[in-house]
C-alpha cells in the first residue's frame, strides 16, 4: 500500500495544479508564460507518479514472472504473459503511457491467480493485489484530468505536447448566408 500512498499523494498535487485557472496572468508571469509553466508542472507531476508506478512495477514484474498459475496447462500463454509483464513498464515510458494498464492488470492477475502458501496468509487489505486494484482507477483519473486540460500524454519523448486548438486557417469559412 506504500505505492498507492505515494502515487495518490503525487496525483493529489496534480489534481490541485490541474484545477487552477490558467487563462490569466499569475505569479508575475504573463498569461501565456503561466499556461506554459502550468503545462510543464502538470506533465512533471504526472510523469513522476507514472515513472514511480513503472519502477515499482518493474520490480514486481521480475519478481513475479511465471507466476500466472498456467504453467501446467498453458505454458506458452504463461511465458507470453510473463514477457508482456516484463516489457510493459518500458513500453509505458518509451511508447505509450497506457501500457501502465497492461502492467497493473497483469500484476493484479498474477497476484490473484498464483499465490504461494506464505502469500495466502496475507490479508487482502495488505496485499499487492489490492494495491494494483486501487492504482488502476487513480491512474485513470489522472489521465482523464490531463486530457480534460487538453494535455495529451503519450510517451516521455512527447513531453509538453498539447492538442492543438483550431486556428483561423483550419476553420471553415462561414458567411451570413450559411
Amino acid at each position: 500500500m506504500r505505492d498507492v500512498i505515494i502515487v495518490a499523494a503525487i496525483y493529489c498535487i496534480l489534481f490541485v495544479v490541474l484545477t487552477t485557472p490558467t487563462g490569466e496572468p499569475a505569479m508575475g508571469m504573463s498569461a501565456v508564460a503561466f499556461a506554459n509553466f502550468h503545462h510543464f508542472l502538470a506533465d512533471l507531476l504526472f510523469w513522476a507518479a507514472a515513472l514511480f508506478i513503472c519502477a515499482s512495477g518493474t520490480y514486481g514484474a521480475f519478481a513475479r514472472q511465471d507466476r500466472f498459475g498456467m504453467s501446467q496447462n498453458h505454458p506458452l500463454m504463461n511465458r507470453i504473459l510473463s514477457l508482456s509483464l516484463m516489457i510493459a513498464p518500458f513500453l509505458a515510458v518509451l511508447v505509450n503511457v497506457r501500457f501502465v494498464y497492461v502492467l497493473l492488470g497483469l500484476l493484479l492477475f498474477s497476484h490473484m491467480r498464483s499465490r504461494k502458501d506464505e502469500e495466502k496468509n496475507i490479508a487482502f487489505s495488505n496485499s499487492r493485489a489490492l494495491s494494483n486494484m486501487v492504482l488502476i482507477p487513480i491512474f485513470t483519473l489522472a489521465m482523464i484530468l490531463m486530457s480534460g486540460q487538453d494535455y495529451r500524454v503519450t510517451s516521455i519523448f512527447n513531453w509538453g505536447s498539447t492538442i492543438s486548438a483550431p486556428t483561423a486557417e483550419t476553420q471553415p469559412i462561414t458567411t451570413a448566408e450559411d
